[in-house]
């Protein structure tokens, strides 16, 4: 069945978009068991971001077995949400693993259970095009077909365009896949209707892609030409390969049709010239378009073989009537033999031409993996070289703001640890720029923040830029907000610090406002404007037109503090749909407005509990042996560590902890992993031979990745990424250690 080129992302999109679930009526009239139910339904929707996670991480083992527990929570506290999208994940991880029987009745049960709440549209939606897909995949449009249209009349409440479009668009194709392009016909015209509001150039190259098939096969080939050529023209500017491919491929096709031979051979030459760039991106379609080219031509041969043979019989038939035509059917006797002769040593010749392509990519694809291999160790010894001074950065300054003495200096502090935390987020996309760059929407994180809080913040550390020349800060933020709201935190403070750090920098001895303003509320979401204005040097209008392409001459320089700053800002607001406006004259300064959609968080009342971060005898009594090879991070482990009052020793490499681990008996053992001679897992290899019973935790920079693609880190209890946030670190410390005493007291 021919690739759909929309109908992953589709799902991935949908998935991100469900609405929240009101909590229980008797639960509303009982404050004691509303508590209990936010309580459990907070920690469910934790657990399902991790599982989402860890299914985009490829580990669909993990999503698989901890998501079937998780269901059972959600199911319990009739979180709708959850369900469908523990569904969806479980679903999506079988057929990922090609177990389509149990990805099938994953996918039914949800839509049973979606069903049941009348109101939650996203929800039903979601479920619906889940079982879609799965048919689709499968090759069964008798089944996917119904499903989409029956998802189309919901999505229409959604006023979704851009996936009514992208349901049209696959109920289209697959009628014209099944050569039905009367059913087809419908379909195609509402594709057209709805992408005339967006703007991407490769939805309307697929647009006219899509009625250019419909039209030859209805045989219309002359407007199905004018159509496929419109569509490859949007689909070079766009870059959409599958587009110019398969549009030579119709044209090609159309011009046959019509007797035109020469733009038909033409049209052949392009898509060969396409399958081959192609090629060099995917090795393997490229040897498939190679054979297939051979196999063509060999079919074309063939048929010129059988037209002579056949003129040879009939020359036999009537050669008894005269030596004449006995002589003439001699004649292309010798003729045809020749050509066979000639066709045998060109196929031949093309053989082994394939032969000794095949052996060039094959040691290109093996050059390449060397090459990958290298740059994944590489970077991994980067990453943790980078961390571990972070590590050492945050948690000093943690622990010097935890210090009453220094109360005078606590703003600064503050400002230095914030600082801090988003040098690291810098360090992490630097050394995985192609993360950034492929973020999918679906990808974007779900956190509870306050906006105010966060801009004030973003000022604060930007102050300390422009030292020599200070300027004046104005901060205006709606009061209208909510006090809580629920987005990707890390990509607005990265929109934010690049702003404003440019607006700093270029400003002297001037004024900058930044502005916050709640431009509309819809049902539980809000519209942010975000503006931040500046009296500072400005941008001329030539410059303009390219500041936020990072491959243009002018981010070759810091002149106006574009960088790759500006760029990345524009890719951020890409992922939100949102456009970014700039006003600027040279001299007078500049203006950049832009609108993110958030949720509101709904107001929770506070919690009783008691955070383990203020519980100064959490670990008292307990003993806790510290690996580390490197001194400072040794220092704050420990002070940390003290501060709850445990008794740390401290092993400054992997021989010294196995010998402190067989001598002294530990209640939790934090290991470091990159250490000389003796790594953290040869440590725990060793420890583990002796005591399977004492939690060891790792304790390291190096990316989870890394982590768990290692046998021996399944004898480690847990991981602990530096740099951490000290309630995640004492946590999981302490449910280790807890756990474990638990056990032996019931001994």
């Amino acid at each position: 069945m021919k690739e759909f080129v929309f109908i992953l992302t589709f799902l991935l999109m949908c998935s991100s978009h469900l609405n929240a679930q009101s909590v229980s009526s008797e639960a509303q009239e009982n404050p004691v068991a509303n508590s209990e139910l936010e309580s459990k339904k907070e920690k469910v929707d934790t657990m399902v971001r991790y599982i989402r996670n860890q299914f985009y991480r490829n580990n669909y083992d993990i999503t698989i077995e901890l998501g079937e527990e998780v269901l059972k929570d959600a199911i319990e506290i009739d979180n709708l949400k959850a369900v469908v999208s523990l569904s969806s994940l479980i679903g999506n991880a079988f057929l990922k693993l090609n177990d389509t029987l149990q990805a099938r009745s994953i996918f039914q049960d949800a839509i049973e259970k979606a069903e049941q709440e009348h109101d939650s549209t996203a929800i039903i939606v979601t479920a619906q095009i889940d079982l879609g897909n799965y048919y689709a995949l499968q090759g069964r449009s008798n089944k996917a077909i119904p499903i989409y249209k029956k998802v189309i009349p919901l999505t229409k409440k959604l006023e979704d365009t851009t996936h009514l479009y992208i349901l049209n668009y696959n109920i289209a194709e697959l009628y014209l896949n099944d050569q039905e392009p009367e059913n087809a016909r419908h379909f195609v015209n509402e594709t057209n209707k709805y992408v005339e509001s967006l703007k991407p150039d490769a939805y309307h190259a697929g647009a006219k892609l899509l009625t250019g098939k419909l039209f030859f096969q209805q045989k219309f080939y002359r407007q199905a030409i004018e159509l496929l050529n419109e569509s490859v023209k949007l689909s070079e500017t766009s870059g959409f390969m599958d587009g110019l491919i398969e549009g030579h491929d119709y044209l090609a096709q159309a011009y046959f049709a019509i007797d035109d031979t020469r733009s038909a051979y033409a049209e052949m030459e392009k898509l060969a010239a396409y399958k081959e760039e192609k090629y060099n991106s995917d090795k393997i379609e490229a040897i498939e378009s190679a054979t297939a080219k051979y196999k063509l031509n060999e079919y074309q041969q063939e048929l010129k073989a059988q037209a002579l043979q056949n003129e040879i019989e009939r020359q036999t038939a009537t050669r008894e009537t005269t030596i004449f035509w006995v002589k003439i059917a001699g004649t292309i006797l010798v003729i045809f033999s020749i050509f066979l002769y000639l066709s045998y040593r060109k196929r031949k010749q093309l053989l082994i031409h394939l032969i000794e392509k095949n052996k060039q990519y094959l040691q290109a694809k093996e050059r390449s993996e060397e090459l990958a291999k290298a740059k994944s160790i590489l970077f991994s010894n980067i990453t943790h070289e980078l961390r571990t001074p972070m590590y050492g950065i945050i948690g000093i300054s943690s622990i010097l703001m935890r210090d009453k003495k220094l109360n005078s200096h606590k703003e600064n502090l503050s400002s230095l640890k914030f600082s801090a935390n988003h040098l690291l987020s810098l360090i992490n996309n630097v050394l995985q720029l192609t993360n950034i760059y492929s973020t999918r929407k679906d990808e974007l994180k779900r956190n509870k923040f306050n906006i105010g809080e966060l801009v004030r913040n973003v000022v604060k550390s930007s102050e300390f830029i422009n030292e020599e020349h200070p300027n004046t800060y104005e901060i205006n933020i709606d009061k209208s907000i909510p006090d809580q709201i629920i987005g990707d935190e890390m990509k607005i403070t990265q929109i934010l610090i690049n702003l404003i750090g440019n607006a700093t920098k270029f400003t002297h001895d001037g004024v900058i406002t930044v502005e916050v303003v709640n431009k509309e509320t819809k049902d539980n979401k809000v519209r942010l404007g975000f503006c931040i204005k500046d009296t500072g040097v400005g941008i001329s209008e030539e410059k303009q037109i390219n500041i936020f392409n990072e491959f243009s001459k002018e981010n070759n320089n810091n002149e106006h503090g574009a960088g790759l700053g500006l760029p990345i800002v524009k890719k951020i607001l890409d992922l939100y749909d949102s456009e970014i406006s700039l006003q600027s004259e040279v001299g007078k300064g500049t203006e950049i407005a832009f609108d993110i959609w958030y949720v509101a968080a709904p107001s929770k009342k506070s919690s009783k509990k008691t955070s383990k971060a203020h519980q100064p005898n959490l670990f008292k009594g307990k003993r806790i042996l510290v690996v580390d090879d490197n001194k400072i991070n040794q220092l704050v482990t420990k002070k940390v560590l003290i501060s709850y009052s445990a008794e740390v020793e401290v092993a400054g490499g992997g021989a010294e902890a196995i010998q402190m681990a067989a001598d002294t008996k530990f209640d939790l053992i934090l290991m470091d992993i990159n250490m000389p001679e003796i790594n953290g897992f040869q440590a725990t290899e060793a420890i583990r031979e002796k005591d399977m019973d004492t939690p060891i935790i790792a304790l390291t920079a190096v990316e989870m990745e890394k982590l768990t693609g290692e046998n021996s880190f399944n004898l480690m209890n847990a991981c602990i990424i530096k740099p951490y946030k000290n309630e995640y670190f004492l946590n999981t410390i302490s449910e280790h250690i807890f756990r474990v005493a638990q056990l032996e007291q019931t001994r």
